[in-house]
């Protein structure tokens, strides 16, 4: 669908020059055709669970959980560089379209932390790179975290682009309204975390329904005291 849409802009500014009498794509409809398998996401245990799992490349395992507490894609992290950092705050590379200017980041303490280790490695070794973060491909990153998961004991097929979605889907599992969400992953409608950003698989029920609130005296086996069972008896009618 991207592609032809792309095309079809091109046949349209073609039949606005006069070089077609008639737009040939006009009546012809580009259709998506999403895909079946849903991508994984990380949880808020298997987080804890990489950052306490070795990694044969660090910069990896930092610049992935580095990802994880700001919801930026590869592209973005591949790119950051010391200038990008204010204090507390991160500009990013993503502008916002209605304004023009960067999404500017508030952030979490263990990215602030992965910053500080990378200044004293820095330091150690006596360099000063621009970038932050220095890795390899995104083939050889997503086969480095391939195994680093497999080792953390997750049994999930886990990419550099599940960061973000993971960074959305706990986001609103803590109840953060969709408008901040969007405004932290750099959009500038709800819309891309409505269909896209969100949890496709729903917990398991037992976690569901242990939130509904339950009286301290009662227990599974023996209901509170000023409960009474209710016998419900339905009649029916022929002429129904």
């Amino acid at each position: 669908m991207n592609y032809y849409s792309r095309f079809k802009w091109v046949i349209k500014a073609a039949f606005k020059d006069k070089y077609f009498y008639d737009n040939p794509t006009e009546e012809i409809h580009a259709v998506s055709n999403p895909s079946t398998k849903l991508k994984d996401s990380l949880e808020a245990d298997e987080y804890i669970k990489l950052v306490n799992t070795p990694c044969n490349n660090e910069e990896v395992k930092f610049a992935f959980i580095f990802c994880l507490y700001t919801g930026l894609r590869w592209v973005d992290i591949k790119k950051i560089s010391w200038s990008d950092i204010k204090g507390s705050t991160l500009v990013t590379r993503i502008i916002q379209s209605k304004t023009g200017r960067p999404v500017v980041l508030t952030l979490h303490a263990i990215a602030q932390k992965i910053l500080d280790r990378q200044k004293e490695k820095l330091h150690a070794y006596g360099t000063t790179p621009d970038l932050v973060f220095q890795l390899p491909t995104a083939n050889g990153a997503n086969k480095i975290l391939g195994e680093w998961v497999s080792t953390a004991g997750i049994d999930k097929h886990i990419t550099w682009s599940c960061a973000r979605l993971s960074f959305s889907i706990l986001l609103q599992d803590q109840r953060v309204d969709n408008a901040t969400v969007s405004l932290l992953l750099g959009h500038t409608t709800t819309r891309q975390v409505e269909r896209t950003y969100k949890r496709h698989r729903p917990k398991p029920q037992t976690e569901a329904v242990n939130v509904l609130p339950t009286p301290l005296e009662s227990s599974r086996s023996k209901l509170p005291h000023d409960t009474q069972p209710v016998t419900y008896i339905y009649t029916y009618s022929s002429k129904n």
